[in-house]
Order: structure tokens, then sequence, then C-alpha cells
């Protein structure tokens, strides 16, 4: 049994606990967190993250910018998780879903002063923009019947992620209006044009530098940030498929996957 307490701390370590284990395998998913283990707040579901991570021993290599309840939000991805596209089938589990997304990797490493002093401006210079697939599990059994701090907690549905190359130089205006299109064998099931669902861009990677300095995280070269799908959340056929994601005048990222469970 986990402990329920009104302790925020309490509250943490039990939400942490159980997550952890459910991405173990050791226990279901479950409805949403239970009563007792529930975050109050923003700042309880991000530090529910990083108490899950540090369970399970995981180090961050990337993260995935948002909002939550009107307010910008930045949640870690796992660097087991986060890797090039290659050539190599994919293996997803049952139930996994799709997004098409822009993401910056970084091209250097920023020590405190970097982080502090960083500005949205700057980072054009610092990152490449690319193209990338994130692949969602829920540790919910259903995640839209969750609390929005309940996914907040488990990293909004984080998954795996696969990237692609760099697109080229690139300004805020390139990713702030784009057009992009998600198909799976030829067959198109997503298209995007017009500005970015997640207008100003600017507010998520501030988002982004002060939660990693509030945490004490320096980010490295190859860490990535994705910016949200543009395509919606989409289930991936059971049957598996050729995904792939086109950003129109800057290139395409395609992804072979199995059927799901294999």
């Amino acid at each position: 049994m986990f402990q329920t307490d009104a302790n925020p701390e309490s509250r943490i370590a039990g939400a942490a606990a159980l997550l952890a284990d459910i991405r173990r395998g050791r226990r279901e998913p479950c409805p949403g967190l239970p009563e007792g283990l529930a975050p109050a707040s923003i700042a309880e579901a991000e530090a529910i993250q990083l108490a899950t991570y540090a369970a399970l021993g995981w180090n961050i290599a990337g993260w995935k910018v948002g909002r939550t309840r009107g307010q910008a939000i930045a949640c870690p991805l796992p660097g087991a998780t986060v890797a090039p596209a290659t050539d190599a089938t994919l293996h997803l589990p049952i139930g996994c879903a799709m997004e098409l997304e822009v993401a910056l990797q970084l091209r250097q490493g920023l020590d405190a002063t970097l982080l502090a002093a960083l500005q949205p401006a700057d980072l054009p210079a610092m990152a490449d923009a690319v193209i990338l697939f994130e692949f969602c599990e829920s540790r919910f059994i259903d995640h839209r019947q969750a609390s929005d701090l309940d996914k907040l907690a488990d990293c909004v549905t984080n998954g795996s992620c696969a990237f692609g190359p760099a697109t080229g130089p690139w300004s805020w205006a390139d990713l702030e209006t784009l057009e992009m299109r998600l198909t799976v064998d030829g067959i198109e099931v997503a298209r995007h044009a017009g500005p970015h669902g997640a207008v100003p861009l600017a507010e998520l990677l501030a988002a982004w530098r002060d939660r990693c300095l509030a945490i004490g995280h320096l980010p490295r070269a190859g860490e990535v940030i994705t910016l949200g799908s543009q395509t919606g959340m989409l289930p991936v056929p059971a049957a598996g498929g050729l995904l792939v994601g086109e950003w129109a005048g800057r290139g395409s990222l395609a992804c072979q996957v199995a059927p799901l469970g294999s």
C-alpha cells in the first residue's frame, strides 16, 4: 500500500513510487493518482516528476514544453527514451500513440552563467531545429480522464522520442508558422498549416530555462527540447507501418514501426 497523507512530501513520494512501479511493469495503469497522492499544484506535480525519475535512476536527456492550466511548463524526458531515428524497426507497446513535432537539439552545453543569461533569441545560434516523433504512453487507464495535474506529474504521457537530423538555419518565425503532414504507409492521417499550436513559443523556452535553473540542471550538448504536436495525438496503428512526418520546405522523418506489442 502507498501512504496517503496531506503532507506534501508524503504525497510526492507516494505518487512517485506508484508511477515508478507502473513504468517498471510491476503495477497496472491506474485511473488517476489516488486521493491522498494527487498533486495539489503545478509545483507538486513537477516534484513528482523528479522523484519518479530518481526512483528509476533515470537521467534527463531532453524536455517537452507546453502549458498546463495556462502556465508554461517543461517536463523532463529520460535518457533511455530519446534517440536519433535510425533504419531499425521500432517496437512499441500496445495502445501507443504518436505525435509529430518540431524540436530543438542543443549544439552546445550551457554552464550556469550561460543558462541564467539565456534568452529565446539566443537559441537559433545554439540549437538545431529537427523533426521529431513522440510515442506516447500513459500510466493511466485513459489519459483523457486523468486530471491536468496528474498528467503533468506523469510528464504528460511521455514514452519515447525519435528525431531527425538538423533541418538547416532557422528563426522563430520558421517555427511559429509552419506546415506539417503525417502519413502512415503513404496515407495522410493528419496535416497542420498555420501558426504553431503553442505560440508564443518564447514563453515555453523561458519556462524550460527557469526549470533547469530551479533544479540545478545544466543542459548538455545533444539534449532535445520538443515544442508540442502539430498533428494532435493519434493512435499508432496496431499493425504498425511506415510513419512519415514532413515539414514543408525543411524535410521529412521516417520511422518503421512493427506490429504493436511485438
